[in-house]
């Protein structure tokens, strides 16, 4: 990055505040938004939101994700031609992210649900393609391709590994061809190549399967550099499987490798693996895990990293870059805030700021004049004033192991008597934090307290605190979420005949079991892809993703059949003494709807209030504006009929 001085760089992006956030339709020109009622449409939450504009390397354009006509869309606009129409990009896959390669080239993430195998099936596919923004359509490159390298010195060439296997990719000709790299790696031990952003292979990370000491699937990975006709290793670590720490990179300097090490001393940190010495521990926080490593957009060299708080920090080894990111803290106090991306001379910067009650809003700063202007927002029609204030709420569970939580007041209302919704999150492996999320806005915006419980098995928090959460679906993980209400119970916030849990994925069968193991808790409960017979999930993930996918659940679910069965909602349905809302896309691969029409059929056999609503062209993760509505609106006629709001 280029250096500026910090005064002016902190005071020209302070100006940004005086720009409002436009719709993500619109440009920084447009007129100002309609000032949002008290109580928002749940229209105004089911956008979708505009995921992290990009800057091409010349800086000349910038491209984003957002919705048109309920879809996943790619919008690219020019940076000196503001009212132009931008260029849109559809598809028939589900666009999830994207990355320049080139000034006219973009690479796009893109997932399905394809039919498959014998069992004529549905499963998701990753797939990659590259787009030629002025002369040509989408071009499809690899399915589960990983990115290597964008070989600054080529205008045509990319690097991508599959398989274990390094290819140089012509993005415009189509074509590709495999890299014969000396000395070669032993076949099938490759998980990522490491390179300079020159097209040079700098070394690679090499793994092997096993289990850890407690049985459970993890891979030993060794970080090597290249030297001359060997592979040195530099140091090893383990992950365990399902854990998608993210990939080492080659720091600025050129003489060593950084990134997350997951190791024994409970939370990750960030470590350097010099060539020339010893390995060096960065930073390591103890309550919190290193979230991640921030990458060159250009280079992919490791500039930073982002610690993940209760809201996530961002922090960079170059003093420059370290200024600017103060500079933007000053800007936008109480929020969230960073460079999301840059151009290759550092003179174009897009800003991202996001706090509890601001939606994600991105704003374009030019350090060379500087201007800043708002180019994009998320939900643009949601005034901060209508937003529910979020706090942390630690407590104890019963075995004595500190909770992190955080509660959502509703709008204008006293804590105190409230009717409650639960909302424990899905994975089990993830973690909420205190940034904008729609679904407890949304629900704070109707009336209601929402609580959030980072249960024990959530990841931020340390490996014991992970770990603390293996084989305790329906045990110990469900008593964390029973004490969280609890506490709300006892400190007179929560109204205990007016409360409801809800979830999604995990969240939906924590809901489930909520209504099985403590039935006398809830008022209602609301599952949104719930898994609910776990002998037939596990027998699923079998027959769809092997056995070590297999393992990986049967570790964190329970490894005792009579123990799963125990805490398998749909086997206890006769306990279930409040009524039920079921919600399930048909397309789901994640967790088959069939977990939803297991659990319906028990209901309705032991005589229970049960609602099931099939969410039609869907996948697990509400990709369509359709859904995100249809799941609201459901969710706000059930609440209030139930517990009113």
């Amino acid at each position: 990055m280029k250096g500026r001085n910090v005064a002016a760089c902190a005071g020209a992006v302070a100006g940004m505040l005086l720009f409002a956030a436009p719709a993500v339709q619109a440009q920084s020109s447009a007129p100002p938004a309609t000032p949002a009622p008290a109580k928002p449409p749940a229209e105004a939450f089911a956008v979708l939101p505009v995921e992290p504009p990009r800057i091409s390397p010349d800086g000349s354009r910038f491209a984003l994700i957002r919705g048109i006509n309920g879809r996943p869309t790619i919008a690219v606009y020019k940076v000196d031609a503001p009212q132009q129409p931008p260029h849109i990009v559809t598809s028939d896959w589900i666009i999830s992210a994207l990355r320049w390669a080139k000034n006219d080239v973009l690479i796009t993430y893109n997932r399905t649900n394809e039919r498959h195998g014998l069992f004529d099936t549905l499963r998701p596919l990753g797939d990659v393609a590259a787009l030629t923004l002025d002369n040509g359509p989408m071009i499809h490159l690899t399915a589960l391709a990983q990115i290597n390298d964008l070989d600054l010195d080529s205008p045509d060439t990319i690097f991508a590994s599959y398989g274990g296997m390094l290819f140089r990719v012509n993005v415009r000709a189509r074509g590709y061809s495999k890299v014969n790299v000396n000395p070669a790696p032993r076949p099938g031990t490759g998980i990522a190549w490491l390179m300079d952003g020159h097209g040079n292979v700098a070394g690679r990370v090499d793994a092997t399967r096993d289990e850890d000491k407690d049985g459970l699937p993890m891979m030993h990975a060794t970080v090597k550099v290249a030297e001359r006709d060997t592979w040195r290793t530099l140091g090893n670590y383990d992950i365990p499987f399902g854990r998608n720490e993210d990939v080492p990179g080659l720091s600025e300097d050129g003489k060593a490798f950084i990134g997350v090490y997951p190791d024994n001393s409970d939370t990750t940190s960030i470590v350097r693996f010099d060539f020339s010495g010893p390995a060096t521990r960065l930073f390591q926080d103890p309550h919190y895990d290193a979230g991640g490593t921030l990458k060159d957009d250009w280079s992919g060299r490791v500039i930073g990293y982002v610690v993940d708080r209760d809201m996530p920090e961002y922090h960079y080894f170059d003093p420059k870059r370290e200024a600017l990111q103060r500079g933007l803290e000053q800007a936008f106090p109480g929020l969230s805030v960073h460079a999301v991306s840059m151009d290759q001379a550092g003179d174009r910067v897009i800003v991202e700021a996001v706090g509890p009650r601001t939606p994600e809003s991105y704003y374009l700063y030019d350090r060379i004049n500087h201007h800043a202007s708002a180019i994009a927002a998320s939900y643009p029609d949601l005034a901060e004033s209508a937003m529910g204030e979020v706090k942390t709420y630690d407590y104890s569970a019963r075995d004595g192991l500190h909770i992190p939580a955080y509660l959502t007041l509703p709008p204008g209302k006293a804590p105190h008597g409230l009717p409650l919704v639960v909302v424990p999150h899905g994975g089990p492996d993830a973690r909420d934090d205190m940034t904008f999320d729609f679904l407890r806005q949304f629900l704070a915006s109707r009336g209601y307290a929402v609580l959030q419980p980072q249960f024990r098995g959530s990841r931020g928090f340390g490996r014991a605190f992970a770990h603390a959460g293996f084989g305790q679906w329906g045990l110990k993980v469900q008593d964390d979420i029973t004490d969280g209400v609890k506490k709300t119970i006892a400190d007179g916030i929560a109204d205990p005949r007016r409360i409801c849990i809800f979830g999604g994925s995990y969240g939906g069968y924590a809901a489930l079991a909520g209504a099985t193991l403590t039935p006398g808790l809830y008022a209602c409960v609301a599952s949104l892809a719930g898994p609910s017979d776990l002998e037939k999930m596990l027998d699923y993930s079998h027959d769809k993703f092997g056995t070590t996918a297999e393992n990986y659940w049967m570790a964190r679910i329970g490894k005792d059949s009579a123990q799963r069965d125990a805490v398998s909602p749909a086997l206890h349905a006769d306990r279930v003494t409040a009524p039920v809302l079921l919600l399930h896309s048909e397309l789901d691969v994640t967790v088959p709807i069939a977990q939803s029409e297991i659990m319906d059929k028990a209901l309705e056999a032991a005589g229970k209030k049960v609602e099931f609503i099939r969410l039609p062209g869907d996948d697990h993760y509400m990709a369509l504006e359709q859904t995100r509505l249809r799941v609201l609106q459901e969710l706000e006629k059930f609440l209030a009929a139930n517990i009113g709001g």
